[in-house]
């Protein structure tokens, strides 16, 4: 999982939504304004009607805006001041068409074509931006202030039709918003819910129960994963096999409970003996525990190796059952992987410094 909280993934898809949105609505602006060009210069050339220089300059000016907004939110990479773009581009959107209804209703006496195109705008705009509201409403309201200039402008309309319309619109967009934004966040919301569940099972399934450390299955995956990447940057990659001695014997003396709660004891201090993150410690199978030492030569695991015993021996977990020792020991078989290893002979070769580790007397280890 990324680690992000709920606001940051808001934010984030709310940026990705956005950006969605606006090459949407910079589309549909190309489409229309282009039949629109193409239909105002079809009727100049039979009309020879007097706004048709402004209208395409109008147009003209809206496609050089639409493809800005084609090429800044073609960017998949969120910018650190995109809200503020966001708000100045759809402000000038606003603006652009405001401008488009007022002249095609105003100069060129189509007050209902001129209101097709507003209300058709307005959808845009509603449906583009309602992850930011402020962008939308920066988008909304010079669209909708002309409109209603418009039809005020107009005898076939009263002034109450016209404010009517502009209330009425008002409210449809702030619903439309309001909808909008509750099914986004709420999709949003299950998606972050369902990403925390999954870490969470992620986190099961890699953890020994007992002991809180990772697991075999997490030590598997790992292991594969390093021997990759050492193969990849031809860097070396070592292992330590640990098991504790005469820990039978332990549990035989002590009982189970505090045979348990040595494991755990084990397994946090050779946990804590790991200076570096890319390190790791599983429970590789009863008493026994596996390191993996990325980037490590076989001197650098041995250093690691000393640190485990060294830190152990302070603890000093009593051990009656012990043929060596008063207190809690541990055998080490340390090896470092060579690529023309399988990592089956990987593990096998830790195993037999381990054995051979037991064979000298325990209590130390053997590298090779």
């Amino acid at each position: 999982m990324d680690g992000l909280t709920l606001t940051q993934r808001i934010n984030r898809v709310t940026y990705k939504n956005l950006r969605i949105g606006f090459l949407w609505a910079s589309k549909i602006s190309l489409m229309i304004l282009t039949v629109m060009l193409t239909t105002l210069w079809i009727n100049h050339i039979d009309n020879n009607h007097n706004a048709t220089y402004v209208l395409t300059a109008q147009f003209c000016w809206q496609i050089v805006l639409s493809l800005f907004g084609l090429a800044y939110f073609n960017r998949t990479s969120e910018p650190s001041n995109y809200r503020y773009v966001a708000a100045f581009y759809t402000f000038v959107y606003g603006l652009s068409w405001g401008a488009t209804v007022l002249i095609l209703g105003n100069f060129s006496g189509s007050t209902l074509t001129a209101e097709v195109i507003a209300n058709l705008m307005i959808m845009v705009a509603l449906l583009g931006f309602y992850t930011y509201r402020d962008a939308l409403y920066l988008a909304v309201v010079p669209i909708l202030l002309f409109s209603t200039w418009v039809t005020l402008q107009d005898d076939r309309f009263t002034y109450l039709f016209s404010f009517e319309k502009l209330a009425i619109t008002a409210i449809i967009v702030e619903s439309g918003r309001r909808v909008l934004y509750r099914w986004f966040s709420n999709r949003v919301q299950q998606e972050h819910e369902n990403k925390k569940l999954l870490k969470e099972l992620n986190h099961l399934a890699s953890r020994d129960q007992l002991t809180q450390i990772k697991n075999r299955r997490f030590f598997q995956s790992e292991l594969d994963r390093q021997i990759n990447t050492a193969k990849r940057l031809n860097i070396p990659l070592s292992m330590i096999l640990i098991d504790i001695d005469y820990f039978k014997n332990f549990n035989d003396t002590q009982g189970h409970i505090a045979g348990d709660e040595c494991l755990k004891l084990v397994a946090k201090i050779i946990d804590a003996s790991l200076l570096r993150g890319i390190d790791s410690v599983s429970r590789y199978g009863g008493e026994e525990f596996v390191v993996l030492l990325p980037n490590t030569d076989l001197d650098g695991a041995i250093l690691v190796s000393q640190r485990i015993q060294e830190n152990l021996s302070k603890v000093a977990i009593i051990h009656p059952g012990s043929n060596i020792s008063n207190i809690v020991t541990i055998s080490q078989g340390i090896t470092t992987y060579h690529p023309d290893q399988r990592p089956t002979q990987f593990i096998e070769t830790a195993d037999n410094n381990l054995y051979s580790a037991k064979e000298a007397g325990r209590n130390c280890y053997i590298a090779a």
